[in-house]
C-alpha cells in the first residue's frame, strides 16, 4: 500500500522548473483600456462574442467599425492578445487576436508576453482543469459570467518557457491534423444526410417499396 502511494504521489508531481499558481500572478485578468467610437478608426476591427464560434475558437466574422458603430465603449486588444468571453464561459469561445481592434466589455483581453507565451494561455484557458473551476465559480443563473476576482484566482499551471513553445507548437501541430481530418468527416456527413434524405423522400412516396 505504501509503495501504491509512493508512485501515486510521483504520479502527480510536476516536472521539474513547473509551477501551480493563479492566473493573476501571471496577467492582470480584467484590466483593459476602453475606447469609444470616436477613437477608432473606420476599418478597425470590432469584436462581438456572436462573432466566435463556441469550442473551435473560429472566427466566424470579422467586421469593422464603419459596419458596426457602437454606442458603449469597448475593450482595446493588440494582435496577439488572447481575447476570452467570460459571459456564458462554457460556450469556450476564445480566441487569438490576428491584428488590433476593439471587442465587447464581456470580452477579456489578455497578454503575458514575453515572460509567458500567449498562445500558452489560449490553451490552458481551454483546458478541463479551467473550465471545471470556471463552471464551480461563474455567477448569474440564465447569464453566468467569470468575475475579475475569481479570474485572478484561477488556476494557472507555469511551465518553463521553452517547453511553452514546445507544446504550442505541439498542440498546433495536432489540431491542424484533426482540421484536416473533420473536413472530409464533415463532406462525408453531409453525403449520408443527402442519401438519407433522398430514400425517406422515396419511401414517403411509395417508391420504395412498389416492387415488393
Amino acid at each position: 500500500m505504501k509503495r501504491l502511494a509512493r508512485r501515486r504521489h510521483e504520479r502527480g508531481k510536476l516536472p521539474e522548473g513547473w509551477l501551480d499558481t493563479q492566473l493573476g500572478n501571471i496577467v492582470d485578468y480584467g484590466k483593459a483600456t476602453k475606447q469609444g467610437l470616436s477613437d477608432v478608426q473606420p476599418d478597425t476591427w470590432v469584436l462581438e462574442l456572436e462573432d466566435i464560434e463556441k469550442d473551435s475558437s473560429k472566427l466566424l466574422n470579422q467586421v469593422r467599425a464603419m459596419d458596426r458603430p457602437f454606442k458603449s465603449t469597448k475593450n482595446s486588444f493588440k494582435n496577439g492578445d488572447v481575447l476570452y468571453g467570460k459571459l456564458r464561459p462554457y460556450l469556450n469561445k476564445i480566441i487569438v487576436a490576428k491584428e488590433d481592434g476593439v471587442c465587447t466589455t464581456e470580452i477579456t483581453p489578455i497578454n503575458a508576453e514575453p515572460f509567458c507565451s500567449n498562445k500558452y494561455i489560449f490553451y490552458w484557458l481551454k483546458n478541463s482543469v479551467f473550465l471545471s473551476y470556471v463552471d464551480e465559480v461563474s455567477y448569474g443563473v440564465n447569464m453566468p459570467r467569470l468575475g475579475t476576482t475569481d479570474g485572478l484566482n484561477a488556476p494557472f499551471r507555469l511551465a518553463p518557457l521553452a517547453e511553452q513553445k514546445i507544446i504550442v507548437e505541439a498542440l498546433d501541430t495536432l489540431l491542424a491534423q484533426v482540421d484536416s481530418v473533420k473536413a472530409p468527416l464533415k463532406q462525408i456527413a453531409r453525403i449520408l444526410e443527402f442519401f438519407r434524405q433522398t430514400v425517406f423522400g422515396v419511401a414517403v412516396r411509395g417508391r420504395l417499396t412498389e416492387k415488393w
